[in-house]
């Protein structure tokens, strides 16, 4: 049974297109992703689906009964309600069916009603079937398997962290009732563990999903659909990712040879027309040649995306070692770690790992000198500059060229452009402010700023999160070709990690 169908739809955002006369289907239970490269229009396809905005052209058909979750991490919540009080408003109706059920029998205390039993015990029914007395139960198995932790349960929502937040939201979206989920990025802010527990989760969701992620392993685990957004033109593929892949690259493959025939047929039409058209005795078959080439439909050259060219400038610091901790305690009110004594030298590249909320970002922090050790002390050797990418950064009402001009006041509008387009954003988005791009989007910007910084050490929390796999590839290439020292933080497992010397496990410093 079809839940939702787009038909037709074109759309554009900013002035760039993003479809032109495409379709989607999501039908009973199927776990589709929806995969692209980056600002290819993934989210806005998310939000037309839920109604947010609407297609410049296009029919979007939902089954009038058909409930839709979406997972938006921008959604406006309460940030007074707990932890727990957010997340039973995914029974919002159970709990009021259970209100007015007690009323019943409240009432009934006083002036017994034979018709007022019937209906409380129809209430008892209905919160019989659906599990009414498992809430607790469900709520804190999802709590405990996506790192939220049930410590966590009677605090604000103000209190948490933004990725605390992005796992409670998600949390509550999962317990929710709806007919189909839209998932962006739902790996985002979650470690390796809670990956693979979230792909078990979702492999026996008996409800329907239209995901977008890059993690291709993620994906690989837990769809059954793939709809490929490239070219303006959404493709449905039936299988896993891997499958997706095979049969993309027969489909290419296809389309290569065809429009490359058809290349050939048109240059030899036109050929027989310029030649034969003014001679009296051929100019009816060259008037026939050029009514097949005025009704031919054109095949338009396929385009491949491009990986961008990713680079980091080098600084050579004036010592061989270039960040030391001596009985470093990180933390903010208590330690998170037991003290860690540390070295790192010149062009020495390390991963730190660990489970969420364990302290990776504060120690990030804390090297890049913004917050001060707990106890002990961390050092950067003499000479050493280091450039930061934060897990999460306010980019305010900015474009994106206002954005590097903000930070290198020096640089000509013109060198701002050459910079972003080398990480490969289009010309034509470059006006546009940073809150209307993809998070991907977002990213490479902020990246590009970074390359602009020369620098000893790189630090790098998350950088692959929203980035697609292209990007990621590009990312790789820089960090292992950047002649520094490079300290990373990173949950995806599609992110190579052979290329460290070090690795910093803190589980094993709990």
């Amino acid at each position: 049974m079809g839940l939702a169908s787009l038909t037709n739809i074109t759309h554009s955002n900013g002035g760039k297109k993003l479809y032109e006369d495409t379709a989607l289907k999501i039908n009973r239970g199927e776990h589709i992703a929806l995969i692209g490269p980056n600002g290819a229009g993934k989210t806005t396809l998310l939000n037309i689906i839920s109604g947010k905005i609407h297609p410049d052209k296009g029919d979007v058909d939902i089954h009038q009964r058909t409930k839709i979750g979406y997972l938006d991490q921008h959604l406006d919540v309460d940030k007074e309600q707990t932890v727990d009080q957010y997340l039973k408003t995914a029974f919002a109706d159970l709990y009021e069916l259970e209100e007015r059920m007690n009323k019943i029998y409240e009432g009934m205390a006083e002036n017994y009603d034979e018709n007022e039993l019937v209906k409380a015990l129809k209430y008892q029914d209905i919160l019989n079937n659906r599990d009414f007395d498992t809430i607790d139960k469900r709520i804190g198995n999802l709590v405990d398997g996506l790192g939220i932790g049930l410590d966590k349960l009677p605090k604000k929502l103000s209190e948490l962290s933004g990725g605390q937040l992005g796992k409670v939201m998600l949390a509550k979206l999962l317990l929710s009732e709806n007919d189909f989920l839209l998932l962006d990025e739902p790996t985002n802010f979650l470690d390796i563990q809670q990956v693979e527990w979230l792909a078990k989760f979702l492999q026996s969701f008996e409800k329907a999903y239209l995901m977008v992620s890059h993690d291709n392993e993620f994906v690989n685990k837990t769809c059954n659909i793939i709809y490929a957004l490239e070219n303006l033109k959404l493709t449905r593929f039936v299988g896993d990712y891997n499958k997706y892949l095979e049969d993309s690259a027969m489909l290419k493959n296809q389309y290569d040879k065809a429009f490359e025939a058809q290349r050939k047929e048109i240059k030899k039409l036109e050929t027989y027309v310029a030649k034969n058209k003014a001679r009296a005795s051929t100019a009816k078959s060259a008037q026939s040649r050029q009514k097949v080439l005025e009704k031919m439909d054109v095949m338009k050259e396929r385009k491949d995306i491009t990986k961008p060219k990713f680079s980091f400038s080098y600084k050579r610091p004036s010592s061989a070692v270039v960040l030391e901790a001596k009985n470093l305690v990180i933390g903010y009110d208590s330690p998170l770690l037991h003290p860690l004594n540390f070295e790192l030298r010149e062009g020495e590249k390390c991963i730190i790992t660990g489970r969420n909320g364990i302290g990776k970002t504060t120690f990030l922090k804390t090297t890049a000198t913004e917050i001060k050790p707990f106890e002990g002390t961390v050092q950067l050797g003499n000479g050493v500059d280091y450039a930061y990418f934060r897990q999460i950064e306010n980019v305010n009402d900015m474009t994106p060229v206002e954005y590097l001009l903000n930070k290198f006041p020096d640089i000509t509008d013109s060198e701002a452009r050459a910079k972003i387009g080398q990480f490969g954003l289009k010309s034509g988005l470059m006006n546009q402010k940073m809150q209307t791009l993809s998070g991907g989007e977002q990213t490479r910007i902020r990246l590009a700023a970074l390359s602009m910084i020369p620098c000893s050490l790189l630090v790098l929390d998350e950088p692959t999160n929203h980035i697609d796999v292209l990007a990621k590839e590009a990312l790789l290439e820089a960090i292992q070709a950047f002649k520094g020292t490079v300290l990373l933080t990173t949950h995806d497992i599609n992110f190579s990690t052979l290329w460290a010397d070090k690795v910093l496990d803190f589980e094993t410093l709990v």
